[in-house]
């Protein structure tokens, strides 16, 4: 069965602290044919390979149809305070070629240039977008695919509540570590969260205290 409860159609860029996260547009295609052809960034995608245009222009033309096929999907992470095209974070269809997987689950990932690795920009839109995805989506479960070498991907699933499913193998014959996130643990993970700011808010203000 699909892993929707179906979406409401209102659409509109998010924001985090830090990112606009822009449904995904013709505006940024130049950018996204740049990172296609990094080879780090490249390294634990499929086989490893770079992607030419054709195929970049394959993918964010797919990209494109499923926004207007399902009213989700990939979104352009950007820099708040520059305007700067920093990667993507998205939800979509997992599609078929993964073993063990059924085609109609619901992925979230990422890519970011890597000049802006390690500043928590994947986990900070990723967060955001698995939000969207139980919310405004209504899923009942979202999955996501890493390589089990790719230790950066392993670390932001692990930040967003996924938990470990299995091992399995890609359209391509790669490795491929499943993990996943139900509705029932994304609820709980939040009420737990609001939890600790009420906690924190509640002693700060009685010491008189602050944190920045």
């Amino acid at each position: 069965m699909p892993a929707t409860i179906g979406y409401r159609p209102l659409v509109e860029t998010l924001e985090t602290r830090r990112l606009l996260l822009e449904p995904w547009h013709e505006r940024h295609r130049a950018a996204w044919r740049q990172i296609c052809r990094d080879p780090k960034v490249m390294r634990f995608i499929a086989l490893g390979r770079v992607w030419e245009t054709d195929k970049a222009d394959e993918v964010f033309d797919a990209a494109l149809v499923h926004w207007q096929e399902r009213g989700f999907g990939w979104r352009s992470a950007l820099d708040k305070t520059s305007g700067d095209w920093l990667g993507f974070v998205g939800l979509n269809r997992l599609g078929p070629g993964t073993a063990q997987i059924a085609p109609d689950e619901i992925e979230i990932g990422w890519w970011i240039v890597r000049s802006a690795w390690g500043r928590g920009y994947a986990s900070e839109g990723a967060a955001r977008l698995r939000d969207e995805g139980f919310e405004r989506v209504g899923l009942e479960r979202m999955i996501v695919r890493f390589q089990p070498a790719n230790a950066a991907s392993r670390r932001v699933s692990e930040k967003i509540g996924m938990r470990f499913e299995r091992e399995t193998t890609g359209r391509s014959g790669e490795p491929i570590s499943i993990c996943a996130l139900e509705r029932k643990r994304w609820v709980e993970l939040r009420s737990d969260s609001y939890a600790g700011a009420s906690y924190w808010f509640s002693n700060s203000s009685s010491s008189g205290t602050s944190r920045r």
